[in-house]
Protein backbone atom coordinates (compact mmCIF):
# COMPACT_ATOMS: atom_id res chain seq x y z
CA UNK A 1 0.00 0.00 0.00
CA UNK A 2 0.93 3.66 -0.35
CA UNK A 3 2.15 5.69 2.81
CA UNK A 4 0.33 8.79 3.03
CA UNK A 5 2.21 11.93 3.28
CA UNK A 6 4.31 12.89 6.63
CA UNK A 7 3.24 16.23 8.12
CA UNK A 8 6.76 16.42 10.30
CA UNK A 9 5.94 19.29 12.72
CA UNK A 10 5.18 18.49 15.87
CA UNK A 11 5.75 15.31 15.65
CA UNK A 12 8.97 13.18 16.77
CA UNK A 13 11.93 11.91 15.13
CA UNK A 14 14.28 8.92 17.05
CA UNK A 15 18.43 8.77 16.23
CA UNK A 16 20.70 6.13 16.66
CA UNK A 17 24.34 6.97 16.61
CA UNK A 18 23.60 10.86 17.16
CA UNK A 19 26.57 11.76 18.80
CA UNK A 20 28.47 12.87 15.33
CA UNK A 21 28.59 13.03 11.43
CA UNK A 22 25.41 11.82 9.70
CA UNK A 23 23.63 10.96 12.89
CA UNK A 24 23.96 14.52 14.20
CA UNK A 25 23.09 16.54 11.24
CA UNK A 26 19.85 14.17 10.83
CA UNK A 27 19.12 15.44 14.53
CA UNK A 28 19.43 18.76 13.52
CA UNK A 29 17.56 18.72 10.52
CA UNK A 30 14.73 16.95 11.74
CA UNK A 31 14.34 19.82 14.83
CA UNK A 32 14.72 22.63 12.09
CA UNK A 33 11.57 20.75 10.55
CA UNK A 34 9.79 21.25 13.74
CA UNK A 35 9.95 18.03 15.25
CA UNK A 36 10.54 16.62 18.74
CA UNK A 37 14.04 14.59 19.00
CA UNK A 38 15.21 11.31 20.37
CA UNK A 39 18.74 10.54 19.93
CA UNK A 40 21.21 7.93 21.82
CA UNK A 41 24.48 7.01 20.88
CA UNK A 42 27.63 5.13 22.60
CA UNK A 43 30.16 8.51 22.45
CA UNK A 44 28.49 10.43 25.91
CA UNK A 45 30.80 13.36 25.07
CA UNK A 46 29.22 13.78 21.70
CA UNK A 47 25.93 12.99 22.17
CA UNK A 48 25.52 15.80 24.69
CA UNK A 49 27.15 18.27 21.66
CA UNK A 50 24.08 17.28 19.86
CA UNK A 51 22.21 17.50 22.53
CA UNK A 52 23.00 20.96 22.83
CA UNK A 53 22.84 21.70 19.25
CA UNK A 54 19.25 20.44 18.55
CA UNK A 55 18.46 22.19 21.49
CA UNK A 56 19.28 25.39 20.20
CA UNK A 57 16.96 24.86 17.52
CA UNK A 58 14.01 25.27 20.33
CA UNK A 59 12.60 21.94 20.01
CA UNK A 60 12.49 19.20 22.91
CA UNK A 61 15.44 17.33 22.48
CA UNK A 62 15.78 13.51 24.67
CA UNK A 63 19.28 12.04 24.89
CA UNK A 64 20.49 8.61 26.22
CA UNK A 65 23.92 7.65 26.41
CA UNK A 66 23.77 3.83 25.09
CA UNK A 67 25.26 1.08 23.15
CA UNK A 68 22.56 -0.06 20.58
CA UNK A 69 24.30 -4.11 20.75
CA UNK A 70 22.71 -4.24 24.48
CA UNK A 71 19.36 -5.23 24.15
CA UNK A 72 17.99 -4.03 27.66
CA UNK A 73 19.30 -0.20 27.08
CA UNK A 74 17.43 -0.73 23.94
CA UNK A 75 14.40 -1.45 25.53
CA UNK A 76 14.80 0.72 27.93
CA UNK A 77 15.04 3.64 25.85
CA UNK A 78 12.20 2.80 24.09
CA UNK A 79 9.83 2.37 27.15
CA UNK A 80 11.03 5.80 27.76
CA UNK A 81 10.23 7.09 24.56
CA UNK A 82 6.99 5.66 24.27
CA UNK A 83 5.74 7.82 27.37
CA UNK A 84 7.39 11.48 26.29
CA UNK A 85 7.92 11.18 22.91
CA UNK A 86 4.85 12.74 20.89
CA UNK A 87 3.83 10.57 17.83
CA UNK A 88 6.85 9.19 16.39
CA UNK A 89 6.96 9.79 12.66
CA UNK A 90 10.45 9.21 11.88
CA UNK A 91 13.13 6.34 13.18
CA UNK A 92 16.83 6.69 10.94
CA UNK A 93 18.75 3.66 12.75
CA UNK A 94 22.36 5.11 11.68
CA UNK A 95 24.52 3.79 14.09
CA UNK A 96 27.76 2.10 12.64
CA UNK A 97 31.09 1.96 12.60
CA UNK A 98 33.94 1.51 10.07
CA UNK A 99 37.06 -0.48 10.41
CA UNK A 100 39.87 -1.58 8.36
CA UNK A 101 41.48 -5.10 8.27
CA UNK A 102 41.77 -8.14 5.34
CA UNK A 103 39.26 -10.99 5.93
CA UNK A 104 41.64 -13.02 6.96
CA UNK A 105 43.80 -10.74 9.20
CA UNK A 106 40.76 -8.79 11.15
CA UNK A 107 41.11 -9.58 14.62
CA UNK A 108 38.04 -12.40 15.24
CA UNK A 109 36.98 -9.52 18.58
CA UNK A 110 36.79 -6.90 15.71
CA UNK A 111 34.48 -8.95 13.66
CA UNK A 112 32.08 -9.29 16.43
CA UNK A 113 32.33 -5.72 17.03
CA UNK A 114 31.41 -4.61 12.93
CA UNK A 115 28.84 -7.29 12.91
CA UNK A 116 27.64 -6.69 16.03
CA UNK A 117 27.18 -2.79 15.79
CA UNK A 118 26.34 -2.53 11.66
CA UNK A 119 23.95 -5.99 11.57
CA UNK A 120 22.38 -6.82 14.43
CA UNK A 121 22.45 -3.93 16.69
CA UNK A 122 20.65 -2.19 13.50
CA UNK A 123 18.40 -5.03 13.35
CA UNK A 124 17.79 -4.70 17.56
CA UNK A 125 16.94 -0.97 17.23
CA UNK A 126 14.60 -1.86 14.24
CA UNK A 127 12.96 -4.44 17.06
CA UNK A 128 12.95 -2.24 19.74
CA UNK A 129 11.72 1.24 18.23
CA UNK A 130 10.15 0.76 15.18
CA UNK A 131 6.82 -0.26 17.55
CA UNK A 132 6.96 3.13 18.83
CA UNK A 133 5.92 4.38 15.43
CA UNK A 134 2.92 6.63 15.18
CA UNK A 135 1.19 5.86 11.22
CA UNK A 136 2.08 6.96 9.14
CA UNK A 137 5.98 7.30 9.50
CA UNK A 138 9.01 6.20 7.95
CA UNK A 139 11.94 4.27 8.56
CA UNK A 140 15.75 4.61 7.10
CA UNK A 141 18.05 2.37 7.61
CA UNK A 142 21.75 3.59 7.30
CA UNK A 143 23.30 1.51 4.61
CA UNK A 144 26.64 2.92 2.07
CA UNK A 145 27.90 2.51 -0.84
CA UNK A 146 29.59 -0.55 0.74
CA UNK A 147 25.95 -2.08 0.78
CA UNK A 148 26.53 -2.66 -3.47
CA UNK A 149 30.37 -3.01 -3.51
CA UNK A 150 33.38 -4.61 -2.73
CA UNK A 151 36.37 -3.17 -1.30
CA UNK A 152 39.68 -4.84 -0.31
CA UNK A 153 40.60 -4.23 3.14
CA UNK A 154 36.80 -3.38 3.92
CA UNK A 155 35.34 -6.92 3.64
CA UNK A 156 33.55 -6.73 6.94
CA UNK A 157 32.33 -3.70 6.49
CA UNK A 158 30.52 -4.08 3.20
CA UNK A 159 29.35 -7.20 4.63
CA UNK A 160 27.24 -5.58 6.80
CA UNK A 161 26.20 -2.86 5.12
CA UNK A 162 25.24 -5.67 2.14
CA UNK A 163 23.15 -7.17 4.98
CA UNK A 164 21.31 -4.17 5.75
CA UNK A 165 19.83 -4.24 2.15
CA UNK A 166 18.00 -7.50 2.13
CA UNK A 167 16.60 -6.53 5.70
CA UNK A 168 15.73 -2.86 5.25
CA UNK A 169 13.71 -4.54 1.76
CA UNK A 170 12.29 -7.11 3.64
CA UNK A 171 11.07 -4.88 6.39
CA UNK A 172 9.22 -2.88 4.15
CA UNK A 173 7.66 -6.09 1.69
CA UNK A 174 6.15 -6.87 5.51
CA UNK A 175 4.82 -4.11 6.74
CA UNK A 176 2.95 -3.74 3.22
CA UNK A 177 1.85 -7.10 3.62
CA UNK A 178 0.48 -6.19 6.90
CA UNK A 179 -1.28 -3.20 5.74
CA UNK A 180 0.73 -0.62 7.80
CA UNK A 181 1.68 2.47 6.44
CA UNK A 182 5.09 2.62 7.17
CA UNK A 183 7.84 3.23 4.36
CA UNK A 184 11.41 1.78 5.06
CA UNK A 185 14.38 3.24 2.99
CA UNK A 186 17.83 2.26 3.14
CA UNK A 187 20.19 5.29 2.43
CA UNK A 188 23.40 4.27 0.76
CA UNK A 189 25.70 7.42 1.86
CA UNK A 190 28.92 8.03 -0.19
CA UNK A 191 31.82 9.60 1.10
CA UNK A 192 30.81 12.32 3.61
CA UNK A 193 32.98 14.23 5.85
CA UNK A 194 32.35 12.96 8.97
CA UNK A 195 35.18 11.16 11.49
CA UNK A 196 34.32 7.62 10.21
CA UNK A 197 37.15 7.73 8.06
CA UNK A 198 39.89 8.79 10.69
CA UNK A 199 38.39 5.64 13.06
CA UNK A 200 38.82 3.24 10.10
CA UNK A 201 42.34 4.68 9.72
CA UNK A 202 44.19 7.40 11.53
CA UNK A 203 44.67 10.31 9.14
CA UNK A 204 43.07 9.33 6.48
CA UNK A 205 41.77 11.84 3.72
CA UNK A 206 38.58 12.01 2.70
CA UNK A 207 37.84 11.30 -0.93
CA UNK A 208 37.62 14.39 -3.50
CA UNK A 209 34.00 13.56 -3.96
CA UNK A 210 33.19 13.86 -0.17
CA UNK A 211 30.07 15.99 0.68
CA UNK A 212 29.09 17.24 3.90
CA UNK A 213 27.15 15.62 6.70
CA UNK A 214 24.37 18.22 6.60
CA UNK A 215 24.21 17.75 2.86
CA UNK A 216 23.56 13.67 2.97
CA UNK A 217 20.90 14.49 6.13
CA UNK A 218 19.23 17.01 3.70
CA UNK A 219 19.17 14.26 1.03
CA UNK A 220 18.29 11.58 3.54
CA UNK A 221 14.96 13.49 4.75
CA UNK A 222 13.67 14.27 1.78
CA UNK A 223 14.32 10.29 0.09
CA UNK A 224 12.23 9.68 3.50
CA UNK A 225 9.38 11.95 3.08
CA UNK A 226 9.07 10.27 -0.51
CA UNK A 227 9.41 7.13 0.64
CA UNK A 228 12.43 6.08 -1.94
CA UNK A 229 13.07 2.37 -1.39
CA UNK A 230 16.60 3.81 -1.70
CA UNK A 231 18.38 6.72 -0.79
CA UNK A 232 21.58 7.95 -2.86
CA UNK A 233 23.76 11.16 -2.20
CA UNK A 234 26.12 10.38 -4.89
CA UNK A 235 24.42 10.53 -8.55
CA UNK A 236 27.30 8.49 -10.00
CA UNK A 237 25.96 5.09 -7.80
CA UNK A 238 23.66 4.58 -10.45
CA UNK A 239 25.97 3.50 -12.67
CA UNK A 240 28.51 2.02 -10.66
CA UNK A 241 25.41 -0.23 -9.43
CA UNK A 242 24.75 -1.07 -13.07
CA UNK A 243 28.42 -1.78 -13.75
CA UNK A 244 28.31 -3.72 -10.39
CA UNK A 245 25.07 -6.15 -11.37
CA UNK A 246 25.75 -6.17 -15.24
CA UNK A 247 28.86 -7.97 -14.42
CA UNK A 248 27.47 -10.33 -11.65
CA UNK A 249 24.96 -10.97 -14.18
CA UNK A 250 27.51 -11.51 -16.56
CA UNK A 251 29.72 -14.20 -14.38
CA UNK A 252 26.41 -16.23 -14.11
CA UNK A 253 26.53 -17.31 -17.65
Amino acid sequence: MSRPALALAGRGAIVTGAGSGIGRALAIEAARRGMAVAICDVDENGLGETERLVGETGTTVTAQALDITDRAALDAFAEALRRTLPSPALLFANAGILRQGSILGMAPDMWDRTVGINLLGAVRSLQALVPLLAEPAQVVVTGSIGSMSTVPGLGAYCATKHALWPIAETLRLELEAEGRPIGVSLLMPGAVKTAIFHQAAAGRDEPPDSIAPEEAARIAMDGALANRPFILTHPKFVDRARARFDAVIAAFR
